[in-house]
C-alpha cells in the first residue's frame, strides 16, 4: 500500500497476503524484529503503522508490565491487527489520520515501524518523522526496519531523524528471509 491522502485501504487480498507470511515466517522475519527490540518489560510503546500486529504480536510479549499502542491510519489494517492481538491485554488500538499522527508529546519510551516510511511520500516523511520524535520521552528510543533498495528514502529518514533531535545509536544491514536486505536503525532521543 502506498501511503496517499484519501487511499489509505489496502486491497483486500492484502492482509490475506500478509497473515499468509505471517504464518510461514512470523519468527524468521517479524519476531526477529520485535527480539533487537530495546525492550524491558515496562515501557509505553508504539508500533507507528502497525498493520495487522506481525511485530506487534511479538513485542507485546516482551512487555509484561508495560502496554502497546498500534496506530495505523488504516482501519481495515486495524481490524485486521485486533484479530491478531486479540488476546493480548496490554495493548490498545490508535486510528491516525493521514501524514499527521495524533500522538501525545513525549509519551512514550519506545516507538518503532517495521517498511513503513518507505510508503510516505517525501513531502509527508517531515511531519511525520517530527511527530514520532515528539512523542517520545528525552532518552526515549526509535527503531526501524526498513527495505536497503530504498536507499534515497533511507537518507532522508535518518537526515529527518538527526534534525528532530534524533541521535543514532546503532545501525545494521539484515538479510530479512522473502524480504531482502533491510537496514535497521536505533535513534535515541536526546
Amino acid at each position: 500500500m502506498r501511503w496517499q491522502m484519501g487511499k489509505v485501504e489496502p486491497s483486500v487480498f492484502k492482509p490475506l497476503l500478509t497473515k499468509l507470511a505471517f504464518l510461514l515466517y512470523g519468527k524468521s522475519v517479524y519476531k526477529d524484529f520485535a527480539d533487537r527490540l530495546p525492550l524491558m518489560g515496562n515501557e509505553y510503546v508504539l508500533d507507528f503503522g502497525c498493520g495487522m500486529g506481525t511485530v506487534a504480536y511479538y513485542a507485546a510479549k516482551r512487555l509484561p508490565h508495560g502496554q502497546l499502542v498500534c496506530a495505523d491510519i488504516s482501519q481495515r489494517w486495524l481490524s485486521a491487527c485486533r484479530k491478531t492481538l486479540r488476546r493480548k491485554g496490554n495493548v490498545v488500538f490508535l486510528h491516525s489520520n493521514p501524514g499527521f499522527p495524533a500522538l501525545g508529546k513525549k509519551s512514550f519510551d519506545v516507538a518503532y515501524f517495521h517498511y513503513v516510511l518507505h510508503d510516505i511520500p517525501e513531502k509527508e516523511l517531515a511531519r511525520v518523522i517530527s511527530a514520532l520524535a515528539d512523542c517520545l520521552k528525552s532518552g526515549g528510543i526509535l527503531a526501524f526496519r526498513e527495505p536497503l533498495k530504498e536507499a534515497q528514502k533511507l537518507s532522508i529518514i535518518k537526515r529527518l531523524a538527526e534534525q528532530n533531535g534524533l541521535s543514532r545509536k546503532d545501525s545494521r544491514i539484515t538479510d530479512v528471509p522473502h524480504m531482502g536486505n533491510a537496514l535497521e536503525s536505533i535513534y535515541i532521543k536526546l
